[in-house]
Formats: structure tokens, C-alpha cells, sequence
């Protein structure tokens, strides 16, 4: 008998034990729906939140203890995925979290933050087209014209390049820095054009979603000794940069968008036979040729939606 009632208990626990495991899923899964008002998560909510208090009351609590266990354990990826600074209340609630903390793991030899600082910060602003230059007439200096076209349609403001030269051409020519602001402020965006831009500027544009237009000296091979300088036919060239990586390493990099091709950031120039799209460029190579005349000299256009 009493075997008999082992069993009939383990095989009662383990279905408890998946559905609340279940439970706790569906319910993320509607909390997280109920947050962006969908009708769905209004409506069964509740409903959801009176069966399991129904579930829980038809189990012995001996029975149930070790199922709900599952459901009481919180991860703290969610919280930090959506983590806002501008919200009071969160940042309460991570303050309290900071003072019951251990000091051990509050110190800067800790193990996670050793493991933090090793990894860097990645961030991506992902751009869903890629320009060439080459592909417009004269695209041998029309660099500006593909990087901008890039950004427009990132906001959805324009389908191709070709469009979007159409409407910089009512402004002035390809090569002119206002020509693209008024173009872009034209599509109904933000800009803001700097010459005093270093890379925690950039970084965080790129923390808030926004991709940033850099122009930069393409020329000079810097592993002889040449400085960065300008082409025989143009000087500068423009590029997007959207993404970063190793934030707090020794090298960081950026993530590129070249609409000249893949860059020789330490040589000089492009190769136009590969693709420019997405590439990694380190910072402290790249930034030689953005701020070459010191910190806080580089040139970037900041472009928002409004």
C-alpha cells in the first residue's frame, strides 16, 4: 500500500510541476502583451490569474511547494532588457537591489564585471539597405549621397538612392555638407550636423537607435608613415556608422556601412569589389583619419526621426 502511494504521488507532482512551469510562461507572454495594451492580455489577465489561484488551492500545500518553486525564481535578463533610466520607479527598485547586494559583488574586481569589461558592449543599429556609389552616374564622388540615401532609408523616407538624389539635388551638390542637411530635414528628420564629435558621442546615438553619418580622410597609407589625406579627385569621404563593439576593451571596433566598398582603414582607399555593408573597423585606426586634427574633431551628422 504504502509503495503503491509513493508512486500515485511522483506521478501527481511531475504534471504539477510542468504546468506551472507552463503557467509561468503564459503569463510573461501576457503581461508582456498587457504592458502594450493588446486586447488579449486584458481580457484573459485576470481570468488566468484566478485559475491559478484556483490550481493552487485544490493541491495540498506539501504537494505544491515544490512546483511553485519553479515559478518564484526571477531571471534578471528581462529586467535589465528592458531597463529605462527615465522611469523613477525602476530605478528604485535598482537602487534597493545595489544595497542588499554582498560588497564583494559590488567591487571592481568581481567576477562578472571582470567578465563585462572583457566582453564590451555590443550594440547594432541595424540598416535594412546598402547603397553603392558606384551604381549612381559619377558615383566616384558621390559617397555622401549613398551614406545619406542609407540613413533616409533607415526611416523609411525613400526606396532607393536614386530618389533621394533627386531631392539633394534641389539643394546643392553632392559634396556639400548643407546640401544633405536640407535634404534630409526636408524628408521630415532631425539633423544636426557637428565638427566636434568624439566617440562617446556616436556611441551614444547609437544607444539610442540612431545611425550617424561620419566623414572622414580616406587617403594616405598610415603603415608608411603618410598621413590621412584627400584623394586626387576628392577630399573626405562619407560613410554610416551604426554599431560598436569591446566598448571597455583595449580595441575597440566600430560597425560600419561603406557605400565605396570594403575599407583598408590602416592603407588607405577601398576595394569596390567587396561589399562595405556591416564592416568592422577598429577605432583607434579609424579614428586617425575622423579626428585628424585631435580629440573632438570629428565630423558627424546626427539624424533622428522627429
Amino acid at each position: 500500500m504504502t509503495r503503491w502511494w509513493h508512486s500515485c504521488v511522483r506521478t501527481c507532482i511531475q504534471p504539477a510541476v510542468w504546468n506551472s512551469e507552463a503557467v509561468r510562461v503564459f503569463r510573461n507572454w501576457l503581461v508582456y502583451c498587457r504592458q502594450r495594451g493588446h486586447a488579449v492580455a486584458l481580457h484573459h489577465n485576470g481570468r488566468v490569474h484566478r485559475w491559478i489561484q484556483l490550481w493552487r488551492c485544490e493541491l495540498r500545500s506539501s504537494k505544491i511547494r515544490p512546483a511553485l518553486a519553479v515559478t518564484s525564481v526571477l531571471s534578471l535578463l528581462p529586467f535589465f532588457e528592458w531597463y529605462k533610466p527615465d522611469v523613477p520607479h525602476r530605478m528604485a527598485a535598482i537602487k534597493q537591489l545595489e544595497e542588499a547586494m554582498p560588497p564583494e559583488l559590488l567591487s571592481e574586481d568581481a567576477e562578472w564585471f571582470q567578465a563585462w569589461k572583457a566582453s564590451g558592449i555590443d550594440q547594432e543599429v541595424y540598416l535594412p539597405r546598402y547603397f553603392r556609389q558606384l551604381d549612381l552616374p559619377g558615383g566616384e564622388r558621390k559617397c555622401f549621397t549613398s551614406a545619406a540615401s542609407a540613413i533616409a532609408a533607415y526611416y523609411k523616407k525613400i526606396a532607393t538612392q536614386e530618389e533621394y538624389e533627386r531631392i539633394r539635388a534641389r539643394y546643392g551638390d553632392t559634396t556639400s555638407v548643407f546640401a544633405h542637411v536640407e535634404a534630409l530635414t526636408s524628408l521630415g528628420l532631425r539633423v544636426r550636423f557637428v565638427d566636434n564629435a568624439d566617440a562617446e558621442d556616436v556611441m551614444e546615438a547609437i544607444d539610442a537607435g540612431i545611425p550617424v553619418l561620419v566623414g572622414w580622410l580616406h587617403q594616405g597609407n598610415m603603415l608608411r608613415g603618410e598621413p590621412p589625406m584627400c584623394s586626387s579627385t576628392t577630399c573626405g569621404h562619407w560613410s554610416v556608422i551604426h554599431g560598436y563593439s569591446g566598448r571597455y576593451s583595449d580595441d575597440p571596433s566600430w560597425l560600419m556601412t561603406d557605400p565605396a566598398g570594403l575599407p583598408d582603414i590602416e592603407r588607405g582607399g577601398h576595394n569596390p569589389a567587396l561589399s562595405g555593408y556591416r564592416v568592422s573597423v577598429r577605432q583607434a585606426a579609424f579614428h586617425q583619419r575622423w579626428q585628424d586634427q585631435g580629440p573632438r574633431s570629428g565630423w558627424a551628422i546626427f539624424v533622428e526621426a522627429q
